[in-house]
């Protein structure tokens, strides 16, 4: 039941991925995300109030269709606004946002059990997040490469026409194995520390918080070294793959976690792996950001997220079956091992040179040697 419970909100997340990039695409960035963070906000605060499993199922899969329009906004903003040799620090920056988040939240949500319950933690948090909605219409502006690729959108673009390219898909494939992984952590990291080493569920709070401190300090490093290697003269190319392979490579050693002894040693390990995985999401969309055309960057977005949803859906499940079959975690973390040596295969092998891709009328796929200027940022 918990793991159906933590794969629910990915459901709806897959599901609306593709349709949210779409409407970023039609309607812009600003519209589009407001009235996402306003849906899951008002979600999440309602999952304060269920009362049997079916209510937690539906507020956690109402979360999911806001959250869906995240990273398709944000890789059309990345895309209009910085160049090529900007875009990895970029993405780390606004990815950095979500590993502190991730840090906060079992600190805050421990806490606010321990102090009132499960209930109010639910509702403090979702009604507190209805303030970032504010913040967004009375600070941001879109610039106008993005009002005038959202102008040209309005034919759309099948989604079936931009996975022929051979980039599209292999950027897919690395993300579907990537961020199996990823919501491995984000959906059973608390659990395995109560579970599997003992902790307390305060101890396991801020324990938890660790691999996401260490998450987002080394995201905009990440980036920022992908794009330093564009301007010492490596091809975007060989920076953006050669970093993706290496950092992936580096975080399969989450299997040793499993093998330790040492509860505080485990913790280190994790921390360690996913700030590699985390450095090669911020690199991954920024390859997102440099394939995907003018009007259709969201829409490339929402077909890449989907694939990584559809690791969020199934990490969480296969976790608890292979826990209720084998008592403890070192087989699920064998197989985020695995799953991130995939990703590293498919960045190497699947995807080409990293460069815009055409959308021609022709049935042939076609790449285009150079990616638009760049807009200023507004």
């Amino acid at each position: 039941m918990m793991g159906i419970i933590l794969s629910s909100f990915f459901w709806a997340y897959l599901a609306l991925n593709i349709p949210a990039g779409i409407l970023a695409d039609k309607f812009g960035p600003k519209a589009t995300l407001g009235w996402s963070a306003f849906i899951w906000s008002a979600f999440s605060a309602l999952t304060g109030l269920a009362t049997q499993f079916w209510h937690v199922l539906l507020f956690r899969i109402g979360v999911g269709v806001g959250e869906a329009a995240i990273n398709p906004v944000n890789t059309k903003v990345v895309r209009a606004t910085f160049v090529s040799e900007e875009r990895g620090t970029a993405v780390g920056i606004y990815l950095s946002g979500f590993r502190l988040g991730f840090a906060a939240a079992p600190v805050v949500m421990a806490y606010l059990i321990q102090i009132f319950n499960w209930r109010y933690a639910f509702l403090i948090t979702g009604i507190g997040s209805l303030g970032w909605v504010a913040l967004w219409y009375l600070t941001y502006s879109e610039s106008r490469k993005e009002e005038s690729a959202s102008a040209s959108a309005s034919k759309k673009i099948p989604w079936t026409k931009l996975l022929r390219h051979r980039n599209v898909l292999g950027v897919v494939m690395c993300k579907f194995f990537q961020d199996y992984s990823f919501y491995l952590f984000v959906t059973w990291l608390p659990a395995y520390l109560v579970m599997e080493r003992g902790f307390t569920l305060v101890k396991s709070g801020w324990y938890s918080a660790l691999p996401w401190i260490a998450a987002f300090m080394f995201q905009p490093v990440a980036g920022k070294i992908s794009d330093w290697l564009i301007k010492r003269g490596l091809t975007v190319t060989q920076s953006r793959k050669g970093c993706i392979v290496v950092l992936q490579f580096l975080a399969a050693s989450i299997v040793c976690a499993g093998y330790v002894d040492s509860a505080i040693l485990a913790v280190w390990i994790l921390a360690a792996c996913l700030a590699f995985e985390s450095g090669a999401s911020v690199v991954l969309w920024a390859v997102c950001a440099e394939v995907a055309p003018n009007k259709a960057s969201a829409s490339v977005g929402g077909i890449m997220n989907t694939a990584g949803a559809l690791g969020g859906i199934l990490a969480p499940i296969i976790t608890g079956l292979l826990l209720t079959w084998t008592g403890s975690f070192q087989y699920a973390l064998l197989v985020a091992g695995c799953m991130f040596v995939f990703a590293s295969l498919s960045m190497w092998f699947v995807v080409g040179k990293v460069e815009t891709i055409s959308l021609d009328d022709d049935d042939a796929p076609k790449t285009s040697a150079s990616a638009p200027p760049a807009a200023q940022a507004t």
